[in-house]
């Protein structure tokens, strides 16, 4: 099938709206998209990609609109992101950037759901106790949002599998609760020159930051690999379910603005929140 049919029938299958602003644009169904999937044999990723390219907006994304155009939603979807860590950081992370429309999603994790996960780990319930969140997550994004492509790793990220599990990845999210592991992934990004969101959380507390290849990265907040304790204090006082997901709104805020190629926030920064006080404070390395 041609690029000009694909148009035509994009065409056929879109209808004019109107934004809750009184603002106009085409607007392409779900529906029409599986319609179109099913009858031209392309993907949804490919539909809706080409239905941006003409103006057209998958309707899913509307509400993006005004704060992304649609050629931002495009770059969106011609990303790929890593999410090292798929509990309480990572389930929500994962959760956002499938609704938000990053195209391919790497999701990295080794561990199983367990009862202690249900708190606030939003890729938890009853029936997936037992089952690898790297899996689990997979799934739910095709649940939310079967454009968006997937490759789960049920495996934790090591120095020696990391680099492969990196490769054509855009920017990597890390979403660890091991202090020691988080010096892992940011050594293999700096092998492969990529951008990395990291975060933390405990209690009612969190903090987030951006590395960008040649930057100082972790040791600014932790000190040296070697001095940096194993784990965070989140190890000993828990996480409460609104600091996962507000801090994991934070790292994904930055995981859009980077891929859109705008200046990072937090590059340099770290940025500290008690949200249960409504507290927040940025420090600045630099």
């Amino acid at each position: 099938m041609t690029q000009s049919t694909l148009q035509h029938l994009l065409g056929l299958n879109s209808e004019s709206k109107d934004r809750p602003d009184g603002a106009p644009y085409i607007s392409l169904s779900f529906s029409n998209e599986c319609r179109l999937a099913e009858q031209t044999g392309h993907s949804l990723k490919e539909i809706e990609l080409e239905a941006l390219k003409n103006n057209i907006v998958p309707e899913r994304y509307c509400r993006n609109q005004t704060s992304l155009s649609n050629r931002d939603q495009q770059k969106l979807l011609q990303s790929h992101v890593a999410v090292i860590g798929l509990g309480g950081l990572g389930g929500t992370v994962t959760e956002i950037l499938a609704r938000t429309g990053v195209g391919r999603l790497t999701l990295v994790d080794g561990d199983s759901f367990d009862d202690s996960n249900l708190n606030r780990q939003i890729l938890s319930n009853p029936a997936n106790l037992g089952k690898p969140k790297a899996k689990v997550a997979a799934q739910r994004v095709n649940e939310i949002n079967p454009a968006v492509e997937t490759c789960p790793i049920e495996t934790f990220f090591t120095s020696q599998n990391g680099e492969k599990i990196l490769q054509d990845v855009h920017l990597v999210v890390d979403c660890l609760d091991t202090i020691s592991d988080r010096f892992v992934v940011e050594t293999s990004c700096r092998s492969l020159s990529l951008p990395m969101v990291s975060a933390a959380i405990a209690g009612s507390s969190g903090q987030a930051t951006v590395i960008i290849p040649g930057d100082p990265g972790l040791k600014m907040v932790y000190g040296t690999p070697q001095r940096a304790p194993a784990k965070g204090v989140e190890a000993s006082i828990g996480t409460l379910a609104f600091a996962a997901m507000y801090m994991a709104s934070v790292e994904c805020a930055e995981v859009v603005t980077i891929l859109l190629g705008n200046p990072s926030e937090l590059q340099n920064r770290l940025f500290l929140a008690d949200i249960k006080e409504h507290t927040t404070d940025l420090v600045d390395f630099s």
